[in-house]
């Protein structure tokens, strides 16, 4: 899962500098403690003609709600993009919404004096073959993010997260430019910043080693039932008949150990 809502100003149509497909530009508005957020709209048909680049739905400077996936570059350098799943709204300027749900694997943590950073892959909801996500099982093609969780929340959470233990998270979107100290160029990142009690962890509490991961494996074959492991279904009986096909009879197990 990996999932937005929010609301953002539209800016207008832009392209892809490497891959020339169009998109719908928008940004969420600085306040006092948050820089501006860049969000990348494809075109997608769920959004129907409101995401439709030749229509002009929108003026720029207007407000819209979006409901939908959210994918970083695949690259881990370029912006972050949204494929909606319902049509884009719009709202009052005054609303303010950006939330966002992820789940998946945690693969880095990093503590720090008043922050906690980690990372997250998340499964795949939906390929996206304009940003380069093909795939459901390469790692690869996963999409990653940042996040950061500070204060109190920091301190719950480097308990319960390890890299390897799937978690769920909710939180905001956020954005920074800096330069890189070494070259001096300009560099620019997202994050998502973890909201208090948004947060689930799923396993063991703890990080296991090889040892005791072998050790789980062995307890948990032990409870298996005898012959199980050489089940195998009947074949199915086979029709030149769509009809008969269909009220065929399904496949029944050969062995009577089922364990439940």
């Amino acid at each position: 899962m990996h999932t937005i809502q929010v609301t953002a100003v539209y800016k207008g149509v832009k392209t892809h500098p490497e891959h020339s497909f169009p998109f719908l530009h928008f940004e969420i508005p600085p306040t006092e403690k948050t820089d501006r957020v860049p969000l990348c709209v494809l075109p997608f048909e769920p959004a129907k003609n409101t995401t439709a680049l030749d229509q002009k739905i929108f003026e720029e400077g207007t407000k819209l709600l979006i409901d939908g996936r959210l994918y970083p570059d695949i690259s881990g350098q370029g912006p972050m993009y949204i494929q909606p799943t319902k049509e884009l709204q719009v709202v009052n300027q005054d609303l303010v919404i950006n939330q966002v749900f992820l789940a998946g694997n945690c693969n880095y943590t990093q503590s720090y004096e008043y922050s906690f950073k980690f990372g997250l892959n998340s499964q795949l909801s939906l390929t996206e073959k304009r940003l380069g996500y093909t795939s459901y099982q390469d790692l690869n093609h996963k999409p990653s993010f940042w996040l950061t969780a500070r204060y109190d929340n920091k301190k719950v959470l480097e308990k319960l997260f390890y890299k390897g233990r799937q978690i769920a998270v909710g939180g905001k979107l956020t954005f920074s430019e800096y330069k890189d100290k070494k070259t001096g160029e300009k560099k620019s990142s997202y994050s998502i910043f973890v909201s208090s009690k948004q947060h689930s962890a799923f396993g063991f509490g703890f990080a296991l080693n090889k040892e005791q991961w072998a050790q789980v494996t062995t307890l948990v074959n032990s409870f298996r039932p005898t012959g199980q492991s050489n089940y195998k279904p009947k074949e199915r009986e086979a029709f030149d008949s769509p009809h008969q096909q269909a009220i065929a009879k399904p496949s029944t197990p050969e062995t009577d150990d089922i364990p439940f």
